[in-house]
């Protein structure tokens, strides 16, 4: 198949077996479909298009959806290169990097391999952008509001290579502090000027989820992933070089998944409490008033789970803590959460892959939302709405 390659609407439509509501399923192939990692957007800002992955081709590639007809579009004729996002999928994958692409101003900008490219969406024009050496390994894209400036990591090659090499083949796989090892740098670049800077590099530390504030170029906020130190969000000012962790992690809680807020006033996590498993929390950090705000639950046998804030800025979203198998609402209140279900995704129980996670994600105007599920044996996408 090749670029612009058309296929008929997918949709079906049902009520949710829990809550009543009505949910469409976006798409229905036999291949893993899946949306954009969910701290990017995956809706085009004028609400028309679904950008996704897919790999009913046989391999990775980009396509659109009309969220008005159905209608599915092939954007990108990728070529087989390696494209599993290790260690956070788990089987050979090629063509367009899985979990990698980002929305940009009217195109989506991938990898595939090391060379980072351009598709405009509505034209279906590709340029080719960036080459990274050979001996680099790129990670997730992130654009800033204006989609003109892209930040992503890149990590040492030969060590995640050999990595993958030794899961795949079942051999003993590499603790947390293994992937330490690595070089990371962060790279941003500019797609209207074409001008590529390494703004940081650091030894023995892995930097992930690299996410440019929405409207600062220099603003950078970065993770410490699998960090067994109180690290985990940090902090980068390209304009000076400075950098450091965010205040307030403390030695008995772990964070993941931050993001900026939409108005770029507050990076927006969640959590819990090391020594409870049970104890979970989400909230922000104003970067102005220097001060944390946590909202808790208490969840016996919690799953896993992934927030997003709404475009109120005061209302989360969220695919498992509150009700595990649900996509919920999380209303913040007293410091505490209350979650009231939207529908179920019953994803999660077929494979351990970022491919089949829910990554629950706001359409542009807030009023849907966009997420995945194995719940048929294979990975689709599928659209609630928000209230």
């Amino acid at each position: 198949m090749t670029i612009g390659t058309t296929y008929p609407p997918e949709l079906t439509t049902y009520t949710d077996s829990q809550t009543g509501r009505r949910v469409t399923q976006l798409t229905n192939s036999n291949a893993k479909d899946y949306h954009l990692y969910f701290y990017n957007p995956t809706v085009t800002p004028d609400n028309q298009y679904l950008i996704f992955i897919s790999e009913r081709t046989g391999i990775s590639n980009l396509f659109r959806l009309d969220l008005n007809t159905g209608e599915i579009v092939q954007l990108t004729d990728a070529a087989p290169a390696r494209a599993d996002y290790f260690p956070f999928t788990y089987t050979p994958i090629h063509g367009v990097s899985a979990c990698l692409p980002a929305i940009g101003a009217h195109e989506v900008f991938y990898f595939v391999g090391n060379t980072l490219f351009g598709v405009n969406y509505e034209t279906l024009a590709t340029r080719p952008l960036l080459q990274l050496p050979p001996d680099r390994r790129p990670s997730m894209l992130n654009a800033d509001a204006s989609g003109t400036t892209l930040v992503f990591a890149t990590w040492d090659e030969a060590r995640f290579a050999e990595w993958e090499r030794r899961m795949v083949a079942s051999e003993v796989r590499s603790d947390d502090q293994t992937f330490q090892q690595t070089t990371s740098t962060i790279i941003r670049y500019d797609t209207t000027t074409e001008q590529c800077d390494e703004i940081l590099r650091l030894d023995h530390f892995w930097i992930n989820h690299v996410l440019l504030h929405p409207t600062n170029r220099d603003l950078i906020l970065f993770c410490h992933e699998y960090s067994s130190q109180p690290d985990r969000m940090w902090l980068l000012d390209a304009s000076t070089g400075e950098y450091a962790p965010i205040p307030g992690q403390d030695a008995d809680e772990w964070y993941e998944h931050e993001f900026w807020s939409k108005d770029g006033t507050r990076v927006c996590f969640h959590g819990g409490v090391e020594n409870d498993k049970t104890i979970g929390f989400c909230g922000w950090y104003n970067i102005t008033t220097n001060q944390s705000e946590k909202f808790y639950h208490c969840t016996p046998g919690r799953t896993y789970a992934h927030y997003n804030l709404s475009p109120d800025g005061k209302t989360m979203l969220t695919d498992g803590e509150g009700k595990p198998g649900c996509i919920s609402q999380v209303h913040l209140q007293n410091n505490a959460q209350k979650f009231e279900p939207l529908c179920r995704h019953d994803s999660y129980k077929y494979d351990d892959d970022q491919r089949c996670h829910p990554h629950p994600s706001f359409t542009p105007d807030g009023t849907q939302v966009i997420f995945t599920s194995n719940r048929t044996g294979t990975s689709n996408i599928y659209l609630t709405d928000w209230s």
